[in-house]
């Protein structure tokens, strides 16, 4: 009997825990196949997370509408549904590469990464976020008799799938992306789709017995428990119904906005998305707890510490630093998250309205989500969602918190105090705003981030006091151009005459006067226009249109307008695009520059081994491969080596130290067929990689691996 009991408490958490788990292990999952197929674009991700939201969402309606049936049809139907899932998932496994060639080609690809999510995981995405949903049901339905706050405590199982949904967002880029190759991930998806329909048919029919429903119970002449296991469909009741969908509302805002100020107004530091995704969903199991639910008081305290934490920490370090600004977003994502799910938590109604519960809940997320994610990057052209959503944070904290008690004297009282607390928050942030000396020239911002140029007056010798131009992603440059004529057409930045113009200092063809063919993967500001002599070819791949935009306006750089060789700018993926050129017989390049991996989240599919192959397929024969390897979070010099050491390549690696104010210390490697000899001025301020003292390592694959072994921790 007690081993009867503990197998019907075991059986509904570990069925919510794996579901969710899994869940979680197929976003990423999905969105690291997709990306090499459609170009590694940065909005493949945003149409990914778009298209979970809205699966989600609908994982929740199934299992709201499903909840009107019989308990017998529920499980018949939804195990029916998992079979076929668990069929699609093991022929999707076995066709995959088989596939990969039919897409990508198309001139929407937005609608094509659309339509490659709703066909390759819709019927299992929206399975899984139903079967906790649809298990808490069945407990309710089974707890039928003791309904009221006992009952209530189902509602515990939510803060179990935000545990599991943890567990996998935590496992799959340290575990499994790592070590586990991409075809055998899917086969273990497949397989564990099934392990978790076994579970729920366990679960369903093996726990303990569930009360008939009223109508069988007639015709067997018994009378009806004291709340039937059906569930119902019901009109969400006012007020609580609009906190069910408000409070995930802003608190999925909260998480997307705080995700985009750190990556773009700090630091696109890898990972900064899972530790924040991490703590969001801790956030909910916390929340949805007695912890979370009853000491609102200490929770609401935490909250005003966290948000005029972001303001010290803002105006003391400014948000060129990480980690102040990146632990004071911890603490407010954590403590006003849990302070919000305790409040939603508490706002749980009876069980025969649970599925309704839950619908909001998602309805609420996704709006949410979609608003900061991509309504926002239209409406707004710099993260302005982050100082709002902070400031509604202030106002919902302080309405939560136990008010004074001359506030709850009249309705007056408590607006002027919710006036007051929004007014103290924003007299805090502009107290401790930082200013700096540069004027923004130009702002914007789309899919692939916000970027913004800006001027300030700095003198250079006999020229005297100069305007100069600041290419940004944040707080990261991208190009530097000194806007006198007699110093517009300096190298700068990373690619001064010690930096990336080694790669045309050195090369044979240049240094006879032969005309050279140029890729550069990158185009920033276009600052390696300069080196170009008539006669050359440059051709420059770069998928950002705004950043095509900044290089060809007079106005903010003249890099590319003043170059006097013929200039191609390619617009697209620069893998794709080369693998189009390779099939298509081009002409070989004599020089191609990498540019790709200082932005500190590198793109995974150009740093493979495949990828370092596709570049010597398109280099010619004496041709220089040159690496811009210069980034604060990820070591990649173990990267070349690898890539060299497979490929048979010679690397030369150089530490250059910045010249001038204008240019910055960089790291460069240079890769060529047969060992070279690299002359170029000022070696003082050069010094050579000793590749015996960098690491070995694994090169990455496109289908195996994971650039977090190089990450600088």
């Amino acid at each position: 009997m007690m081993r009867a009991t503990l197998q019907s408490r075991f059986l509904p958490a570990a069925a919510v825990f794996f579901g969710s788990f899994l869940l979680f292990m197929i976003q990423p999952l999905l969105g690291r196949t997709l990306l090499p197929v459609f170009g590694g674009s940065a909005a493949v991700w945003s149409v990914c997370l778009g298209a979970y939201q809205v699966l989600l969402l609908a994982g929740y309606a199934y299992a709201h509408l499903l909840a009107g049936k019989s308990a017998r049809t529920q499980r018949a139907a939804h195990l029916a549904l998992l079979g076929v899932a668990v069929a699609w998932a093991f022929g999707f496994a076995a066709l995959r590469l088989t596939l990969k060639g039919l897409f990508g080609n198309s001139s929407t690809p937005s609608l094509e990464v659309l339509f490659c999510v709703l066909a390759f995981v819709g019927l299992p995405y929206v399975l899984l976020a139903a079967g906790s949903t649809l298990v808490q049901a069945w407990v309710a339905g089974a707890d039928a008799p003791q309904r009221g706050e006992a009952g209530r405590g189902v509602y515990r199982l939510y803060a179990v799938s935000n545990l599991g949904s943890l567990m996998g967002l935590l496992i799959y880029p340290f575990v499994l992306e790592p070590f586990v190759p991409l075809t055998m991930q899917w086969y273990g998806f497949a397989v564990g789709l099934g392990l978790y329909a076994l579970l729920i048919a366990r679960a369903g029919w093996g726990g303990r017995t569930v009360p008939l429903p009223s109508a069988a119970r007639a015709e067997a002449g018994t009378p009806p428990p004291a709340a039937d296991c059906r569930l119902p469909v019901e009109a969400l009741r006012p007020p609580s119904s609009f906190l069910w969908f408000f409070l995930p509302a802003m608190s999925a805002f909260l998480l997307n906005a705080v995700i985009a100020h750190l990556f773009i107004d700090v630091t696109p530091m890898p990972l900064v998305w899972v530790v924040m995704l991490a703590v969001f969903l801790l956030s909910y199991v916390v929340g949805f707890s007695r912890f979370g639910e009853g000491r609102r008081g200490v929770w609401g305290s935490l909250s005003v510490a966290a948000l005029m934490g972001v303001a010290v920490a803002n105006g003391l370090w400014g948000t060129g630093s990480f980690y102040p600004n990146a632990a004071a977003a911890v603490a407010v994502v954590f403590c006003v998250g849990v302070l919000l799910h305790g409040w939603l938590y508490a706002e749980r109604p009876e069980t025969s309205r649970l599925t309704g519960f839950y619908l909001a809940i998602a309805a609420g997320g996704a709006a949410g989500g979609l608003l900061a994610s991509i309504v926002a990057p239209l409406v707004f052209n710099r993260v302005l969602e982050y100082p709002l959503i902070l400031l509604v944070c202030a106002l919902l904290v302080a309405w939560r918190l136990p008010k004074p008690a001359f506030v709850a004297r009249s309705r007056r009282n408590v607006w002027a105090y919710l006036a007051c607390c929004g007014a103290a928050w924003l007299a805090l942030a502009f107290v401790t705003a930082r200013h700096t000396q540069s004027r923004v020239v130009f702002r914007a911002r789309n899919f692939y981030g916000s970027l913004a140029v800006t001027q300030t007056l700095e003198r250079f010798g006999a020229s005297g006091v100069v305007p100069v131009h600041y290419l940004w992603f944040g707080q990261t440059t991208h190009g530097i151009q000194l806007r006198s004529p007699e110093l517009r057409t300096k190298g700068t930045a990373y690619f001064g005459q010690t930096g990336g113009g080694i790669a045309f200092h050195a090369h044979p063809r240049y240094q006879r006067g032969a005309p050279m063919k140029v890729g550069v993967v990158g185009l920033g500001a276009g600052t390696l226009a300069c080196y170009g002599r008539p006669g050359d070819l440059f051709r420059f791949y770069e998928i950002n249109p705004q950043v095509v935009r900044v290089a060809t306006d007079p106005q903010l750089f003249t890099y590319l307008p003043d170059a006097r060789m013929p200039i191609d700018l390619v617009p697209g993926d620069a893998r794709r695009m080369l693998e189009k050129e390779r099939a298509a017989g081009d002409p070989l390049y004599d020089l191609l520059v990498i540019d790709a991996y200082s932005g500190d989240a590198v793109p995974y599919h150009l740093a493979t081994r495949e990828a370092f192959r596709l570049y010597f397929d398109r280099l010619a024969p004496e041709g220089i491969l040159a690496v811009h390897v210069s980034n604060w979070h990820i070591d990649l010099l173990p990267l070349c080596k690898a890539a060299a050491s497979g490929l048979g390549v010679h690397p030369y690696g150089v530490l250059s130290v910045a010249e001038d104010s204008v240019t910055a210390d960089a790291i460069w490697v240079f890769m060529t067929r047969q060992p070279m000899t690299y002359r170029y001025p000022g070696k003082s301020s050069v010094h050579e990689v000793d590749w015996s003292q960098i690491r070995d390592v694994t090169a990455p694959t496109d289908e195996k691996g994971s650039l977090i072994p190089l990450l600088r921790f």
